[in-house]
């Protein structure tokens, strides 16, 4: 690849934590390291595994290099004593950064370790007088209250810490990448001049999904293997590939009643799991209802086991409640099905919209099917509308694949983060 004019930088990113089971590092960070790395650039990702104390996969990947820091200690992630063990990594983690001698420094999420090395890394700075390296900061969730602070559950200390985070970490960057429209309002609301916060959604990279591409739909290898081993039967299978935290699973069960109720004998795949257990209270509420029979749930999956799994169905659904969390957010659960080609009926939310809106492929068609956030009704009337229309489903799930490959791979989008490292590089040299 030619490298662009201006490149070739010393850029060490900062993960938020370890590789698994949380995502943001194995989905979001090193598959843009590596798209950065072949553009030229010399990457370093550190990763911060206070979350799996156990994980250790230093290595490099394509052209960038990983690091897995040591954790002091074996601390259980929701101990009180994270208070005391998450400086101390964040230290670490701010030396091992300076030691590179970067040009950048590139943490993503503005809390918990990142959010602590972004601190020592500015006080740094000033205490030396030295302007250093310049400091970007990813925002892919709205971390604090109306965000992931409801979904956690934390106690009063911890949401008024992460809010404090987020809150100084923003506007303190010197650049921000936001994964979101919602999340680039929010850097301005903070401060940011435009010029200074890069719109970079999440993408996928071939190296972590080979032999994903290909249509949807019947006549898939493996299709009447996993509908006969999850016993789905031969009707028509509607797939929620979720977290849960998007909505309440009494809405997955509305969802699926109402497309009964125009689809007679239609099944719902529930693939995932929520953190405390929503998947389970989704299946006792069908069961009460008279409704067990219209659930499956396959629990939370390997990767390689999606394919099989998500093609098994017919369409999927994308339930987004319409909040700040939910605006926020970009999912690759929806870029992923896209990308397998499944045809997807999304809350017309935050970033379902923007990934589904219109179809700029070059081919005719629409990439997925926007209903209003909520409307139980209009998505039962969209999902039951496409599984009656073989030959519109199925372009459907092409022109959404196409859309995830031109408009969402790490290759593509990886220039916005270029322009958000150099924006930051040139606002220092203007301190």
């Amino acid at each position: 690849m030619t490298r662009p004019a201006g490149t070739g930088r010393q850029v060490v990113m900062v993960a938020p934590f370890a590789e698994s089971p949380k995502a943001t590092t194995s989905a979001r960070v090193i598959p843009l390291a590596r798209a950065l790395a072949a553009r030229g650039h010399r990457v370093t990702v550190l990763v911060p595994p206070y979350d799996n104390p156990g994980e250790s996969r230093s290595r490099r990947e394509g052209g960038a290099i990983v690091r897995t820091l040591v954790v002091p200690g074996a601390i259980p992630e929701a101990s009180p004593l994270q208070a005391i063990a998450q400086p101390v990594l964040a230290a670490r983690v701010a030396a091992a950064a300076m030691a590179l001698e970067p040009d950048v420094v590139h943490l993503f999420k503005p809390k918990a370790v990142s959010g602590l090395a972004h601190a020592i890394l500015a006080a740094r700075r000033r205490l030396r007088g030295d302007p250093g390296p310049a400091l970007v900061v990813d925002t892919d969730d709205w971390e604090g209250d109306g965000g992931w602070n409801e979904y956690e559950a934390y106690p009063w200390w911890q949401r008024a810490a992460v809010n404090a985070q987020e809150w100084w970490g923003i506007g303190a960057a010197d650049a921000i990448t936001a994964a979101s429209r919602t999340l680039e309002a929010q850097a301005w609301s903070r401060g940011q001049p435009p010029a200074r916060v890069a719109y970079l959604p999440n993408g996928l990279d071939d190296a972590d999904y080979p032999g994903w591409w290909g249509p949807s739909g019947p006549g898939q290898p493996g299709r009447d293997e996993v509908r006969a081993r999850l016993h789905l039967g031969n009707g028509p299978v509607v797939v929620l590939y979720t977290r849960f935290f998007e909505f309440q699973p009494s809405r997955a069960l509305a969802t699926i009643r109402a497309v009964r109720a125009r689809v007679p004998g239609a099944t719902l795949l529930v693939v995932g799991a929520g953190k405390f257990g929503q998947e389970r209270a989704l299946a006792t509420l069908a069961a009460n209802e008279g409704e067990a029979g219209a659930i499956t749930l396959a629990g939370w999956q390997a990767v390689a086991n999606l394919p099989g799994l998500l093609r098994a169905a017919d369409v999927a659904i994308a339930l987004a409640d319409d909040n700040l969390a939910n605006r926020a957010k970009c999912s690759v659960k929806l870029l992923q099905l896209m990308r397998l080609g499944v045809p997807v009926v999304a809350d017309a939310t935050g970033e379902q919209a923007n990934y589904l809106a219109g179809s700029d492929t070059g081919a005719p068609g629409e990439a997925g099917v926007l209903v209003p956030p909520g409307d139980v009704t209009a998505m039962a009337v969209a999902v039951a509308s496409l599984l009656s229309d073989p030959v519109r489903r199925a372009a459907v799930g092409q022109t959404g694949a196409m859309r995830a490959r031109d408009r969402f791979g790490w290759d593509v989008l990886a220039p916005a983060a270029e322009a958000a490292h150099a924006g930051a590089i040139a606002a220092r040299r203007r301190a």
